[in-house]
């Protein structure tokens, strides 16, 4: 039997328009090490992952490939990137919102994404070569096309 309990429920609502197309919303996560994301989008979404070294971020793109696919990976700030990650499901949708969850622990080093509400749950992509002295302290997100988006700061999380 499984057991859900809601840790937090507090969001951020906004919309990123479609000709706002580089306009970067940043969100400080230092503390944090998981995030829920509801977004309606037709297009490309990228989150990438900062940390407390200046040249070394990661790298999630829901709805790459021409929207048919996720990928994750890591890049350094000289522009070497490692080979991505790349999944074949696309978790969001034009008309209605898809829900993802994103995990970056600090401790074992492994970034992850998942579908729902439930951390560690439905996972589809995942990395494990996160630099083991690096912390994430912020969050960018940004659209290629308009985008409707909540964003929490909490999971519910599993018992058994």
């Amino acid at each position: 039997m499984l057991l859900l309990d809601v840790i937090s429920a507090d969001y951020l609502t906004f919309v990123t328009k479609e000709n706002l197309q580089n306009t970067k919303i940043y969100w400080d996560v230092a503390g944090v090490s998981s995030a829920l994301f509801s977004i309606e989008t037709c297009g490309r979404v990228d989150i990438v992952f900062t940390t407390n070294f200046n040249h070394v971020f990661y790298e999630v793109r829901l709805g790459d490939c021409s929207n048919r696919c996720t990928t994750i990976q890591k890049v350094v700030s000289n522009n070497t990137e490692s080979t991505p990650t790349t999944v074949y499901l696309n978790p969001l949708k034009c008309s209605s919102y898809g829900d993802v969850w994103i995990s970056w622990d600090n401790t074992t080093y492994r970034l992850e994404v998942g579908i729902g509400h439930v951390l560690h749950q439905d996972v589809f992509v995942a990395m494990d070569n996160m630099d083991n002295n690096a912390i994430v302290e912020r969050m960018t997100i940004q659209s290629s096309l308009s985008a409707k988006w909540k964003i929490g700061k909490f999971l519910a999380r599993v018992s058994r």
